[in-house]
């Protein structure tokens, strides 16, 4: 999986290690892998706080894993946000959601076919 940005097209994160997750915690397999189905599409991937990218982590780190936004370290264009605060459900109130989120219309996210 690769996750640029939709602004500057640079890359945001293209480890292996790395995977956008669903409100259900699942991993996001294609664009059209929601959590729970309420609505169309899902505006928002996730990512697992246990295995981010470095620079994801500086930004977390500097805000004490509390709550912040999240920019493009290249243009400073706004792709997400992270709450460490707060537990969120998904729009179905079954699932809390990942703390990391990046917004779906922000990136292109392009999935590795094999």
């Amino acid at each position: 999986m690769e996750v640029k940005c939709k602004h500057c097209r640079k890359d945001l994160f293209n480890e292996v290690s790395t995977w956008l997750l669903t409100s259900h915690g699942e991993i996001k397999k294609s664009l059209m892998d929601v959590g729970c189905g309420v609505h169309d599409l899902e505006s928002c991937s996730y990512l697992p706080a246990d295995n981010i990218p470095e620079w994801i982590e500086c930004i977390i780190n500097q805000e004490s894993w509390t709550k912040g936004r999240l920019h493009c370290p290249h243009c400073n264009n706004r792709i997400g946000s992270f709450n460490f605060v707060n537990e969120l459900k998904c729009d179905c109130g079954q699932f809390i959601t990942p703390p990391i989120r990046i917004t779906n219309s922000k990136v292109d996210i392009l999935f590795d076919i094999k």
